[in-house]
This record gives C-alpha cells, structure tokens and sequence, in this order.
C-alpha cells in the first residue's frame, strides 16, 4: 500500500509541473489593427532616422540615410514568429556602401505585459568599409537582438523598430554595432500579443 501511495504522488508531482511549464511557456503571435492574424505577415520597414555602423571603439562610424527591409513570416504565431527577408538595403553612406551579402531572417518574441516585442537576426552577413582601406565582412548569429519592435498605437497608425545590434565581424575587426531607429510602413496598426 505504501508503494502505491508513493506511485500516486509521484504522478501528482508529474502533472503539476507539467502543468507549471506549460503554463509559464508564453506564445507570440502577430496582429493587425487589434485583430489577430491567422496566416502569414509581410512586413515592409524604412528608416526613420539614419543608421549608423561603427566599430565598438566608435572609430569607424559609417551613416547610411537609406535603409529599409522587407520581409515575410512564416507563421503568425508561434513561441516565436520568424520569417525571412526577401530584401535588405544600407545604401547613400558617408562611406562605401554597406554590401548585404546574405539577408538571412528573422524572428520576434513577445514582451510579456505589453503589444511589443523583441526582434532577432539569424544568418544576415554585410560588408563593411573601413578607413584602414580594406572591407570586413560582419554576421549575425543565431538570435542576435537588433532591436524592439514597438506597437502601432491605434489601427491607422505605424509601429517602430527601434535598432541596435552587435555584429562578429572576425579578426581584423572583432565587432562592430548597428543602430537606427525604422517605421513599419506595411502593415498599419501592427501589433504582438500571447
């Protein structure tokens, strides 16, 4: 009888932490206009402000004053929505411009608490020059952060992406860092819930 008993709570035990993970695990999915999405997102961002890369010393600032993006997500909801770009553009810098050579892709989580969430970079690779007159190639790595993503405030308003992210860019240049600040121009009203 006392090994029955011990059985029967060690399957109690079982269910009330699966159930304490499965609670705390929070899913993220997108909305438009307060109204959830039930397939695909295309997303369409351009700068608000001008993008500066530089190294981590600040010695090797480059603005660019055109940047936008475009983007799909695979999925609309998810423990994490990704997607990938289909175009990715640094162009108008005060030096050479910023080559994208892999645009990579994408993923948002959801800030708990809030419409907002926190966007991700996986496998985008840039050229960068340098003054030292040579270029170096930088990448993001999987789930580097370059930012949050804002929700639009009413449904005909524009979310914002407001950016910075820390790029590896290897030996001669170990890292350097990305800011800027986009609007969402497509969709309008753009949100992230649970």
């Amino acid at each position: 009888m006392n090994n029955l008993k011990m059985l029967g709570l060690a399957a109690l035990a079982a269910m009330v932490l699966m159930a304490v993970t499965a609670g705390s695990a929070s899913a993220t999915t997108l909305e438009v206009g307060g109204v959830v999405k039930s397939g695909a997102v295309t997303i369409t961002a351009s700068d608000e402000m001008s993008v500066v890369w530089e190294d981590t010393e600040h010695s090797q600032a480059n603005t660019c004053s055109v940047s936008h993006f475009h983007g799909i997500t695979s999925v609309f909801t998810g423990a994490k929505v990704t997607g990938s770009y289909s175009e990715v553009v640094y162009s108008t810098c005060t030096r050479s411009p910023v080559i994208v050579d892999a645009k990579g892709g994408f993923y948002i989580e959801w800030e708990p608490g809030t419409t907002s969430g926190t966007v991700f970079s996986e496998n985008t690779e840039v050229t960068l020059p340098t003054t030292f007159g040579f270029s170096v190639s930088c990448k993001t790595g999987a789930g580097t952060k370059i930012g949050t993503l804002d929700a639009a405030s009413s449904a005909s308003s524009h979310a914002t992406l407001t950016g910075f992210a820390v790029l590896n860019c290897g030996f001669l240049l170990p890292s350097a860092s990305m800011s800027g600040s986009y609007v969402i121009t497509s969709p309008t009203g753009l949100g992230v819930t649970s």
